[in-house]
C-alpha cells in the first residue's frame, strides 16, 4: 500500500562528499512517516525556510526504520544555489521534508531483475535492489558513467555491481547500452527470464528503452525531470506519453505529470521524441 505523502521535520545525520560532483545526505524523520517505495521521491527545503522558494526533488536511495525512526540516504549534486545550500547543512540541523510522492517501480514477477543508473541515477537503484532483494536473489547492478571521477562506492548493495565507463576508466569500457549487448550475445540475458529498471540522464533512458524494446525485454524507467510541486498542480512535470490500449484520452491529452503518475514509466510508453533533455 502506498504511503500518504505527509510534510514531517526531519533532522541531518550526516551530509558528506562521495566523489567530486556528489553528495550524500542522511535524514532522520518521524518513525510513523513513510515508508517510501522504491522509485518514490521527496521534496526537501535547502535554502533557509522562504515560503515563495520550492523545495527541491531528490530520489531515495536507501530507507531504513530504526529505533530512532526512519532514516533516508538522498545521492545529489550541487547544481544550483539551492543543492549548494544543501551541502552547508551540519548534523543536527532540521529541514522540512515532504514524502514519499509518486509511483515507484514495480517488480515483473518471475523475472530476474537488472538495475542500471547512469550517474545520480543509480541512487534509486540502491533502493530498488534492497526491495527486490528478498524475493528475487540472482539480480544484478549495473553503474554507468562517464570516467571514474562519477563513480563512488556503493555500499552494503545486496546485488552484485557492474560497472561501465564511457571511457574505460574502471570497469568495462563503453556505455550501459554496449555492456547489455554483450551480456545478452553472452546469454547472460535473455528477454524471457529478465526486466530491466533504469534511472539517469533521459537520452541514456531513450535509448535503454529502444534497446529494450528491440530485443523483447520488460524496461521500467524513472524519468529526469522538471518537479515543482510535487503534486501535479504546476505542470512543471509533464511528460509526453503514447497512449495504452484501450485508454480513453482526457484534458490533458497525451501528457501524464511525472511527479504524480511517474516519475517511474514504462519505458515504451514514453513518448521520447518529446521529451526534454
Amino acid at each position: 500500500m502506498t504511503s500518504v505523502p505527509q510534510s514531517a521535520p526531519a533532522r541531518v545525520v550526516s551530509n558528506r562528499r562521495l566523489n567530486p560532483e556528489i553528495h550524500e545526505l542522511v535524514l532522520r524523520l518521524p518513525a510513523e512517516w513513510g515508508p517510501p517505495e522504491p522509485g518514490q521521491f521527496v521534496q526537501v527545503e535547502c535554502l533557509p525556510a522562504n515560503p515563495f522558494i520550492l523545495k527541491r526533488p531528490f530520489s531515495i536511495a536507501r530507507s531504513r526504520l530504526g529505533d530512532l525512526g526512519m532514516e533516508l540516504h538522498l545521492v545529489y549534486g550541487a547544481i544550483g544555489p539551492g543543492t549548494e545550500a544543501l551541502t552547508r547543512r551540519r548534523p543536527g540541523e532540521m529541514l522540512d521534508v515532504i514524502g514519499p510522492l509518486g509511483h515507484g517501480f514495480r517488480p515483473v514477477p518471475g523475472r530476474r531483475p537488472v538495475l542500471i543508473g547512469g550517474g545520480r541515477g543509480v541512487a534509486p537503484m540502491i533502493a530498488l535492489a534492497d526491495g527486490l532483494a528478498p524475493n528475487y536473489e540472482d539480480g544484478i547492478l549495473i553503474f554507468g558513467a562517464r570516467g571514474s571521477a562519477q563513480l563512488y562506492e556503493l555500499e552494503e548493495v545486496p546485488y552484485p555491481v557492474t560497472i561501465a565507463t564511457d571511457d574505460g576508466s574502471v570497469g568495462f569500457h563503453g556505455n550501459v547500452i554496449q555492456l547489455l549487448e554483450q551480456l545478452r550475445g553472452r546469454g547472460e540475458l535473455r528477454p524471457e527470464e529478465n526486466a530491466l529498471y533504469s534511472c539517469g540522464p533521459n537520452p541514456m533512458l531513450h535509448a535503454l528503452s529502444d534497446w529494450a524494446g528491440e530485443h523483447g525485454f520488460p524496461c521500467q524507467v524513472s524519468l529526469e525531470t522538471i518537479f515543482g510541486c510535487g503534486f501535479g498542480i504546476c505542470a512543471g512535470c509533464a511528460v509526453p506519453v503514447h497512449a495504452a490500449e484501450g485508454e480513453e484520452s482526457d484534458e490533458f491529452g497525451h501528457y501524464r505529470f511525472a511527479c504524480v503518475e511517474g516519475p517511474v514509466f514504462e519505458g515504451h510508453r514514453v513518448d521520447w521524441e518529446g521529451v526534454k533533455e
